[in-house]
């Protein structure tokens, strides 16, 4: 079997579920880690692009660049994480029906990133479209 399952009895979520082939691993509670943890890291986006990486953390460097999540990103919890290396706008573009939440509130089929600095964008998935946690 290509599966790893951890439970003290018969059940549909145990503890640990592991699938080798699919390269996951769901813990049915709470995680608590004492050491680090490290995020992924994708390639430096240096010109306009469909992102569609494992990664959590995308580094940006180039002006006026256009960055489309691809829709295969829409997952609940998903969580992206922009960090812009220098003092240059980009856009942040939906692939698919989903859209992104802008500064006012309103959902949309892009995020125009004014920089005024090396900032960083948070955003999450709800399963349906993007959401932002954070700018700095």
């Amino acid at each position: 079997s290509d599966k790893l399952v951890i439970a003290n009895s018969n059940t549909t979520t145990p503890l640990i579920d592991g699938d080798f082939n699919e390269s996951t691993l769901k813990i049915n509670g709470s995680l608590s880690v004492t050491g680090s943890m490290t995020m992924s890291v994708a390639n430096t986006i240096t010109s306009s692009s469909t992102f569609n990486g494992n990664e959590t953390i995308i580094p940006i460097n180039g002006a006026n660049l256009e960055i489309t999540i691809d829709t295969d990103q829409l997952v609940k919890g998903r969580v992206l994480i922009f960090r812009n290396l220098i003092n240059q706008s980009y856009t942040i573009l939906t692939e698919g029906s989903e859209q992104i939440q802008n500064y006012s509130m309103d959902l949309s089929d892009n995020l125009q990133i004014n920089v005024t600095g090396h900032q960083t964008l948070t955003i999450f998935s709800d399963g349906s479209n993007w959401y932002p946690l954070g700018y700095n």
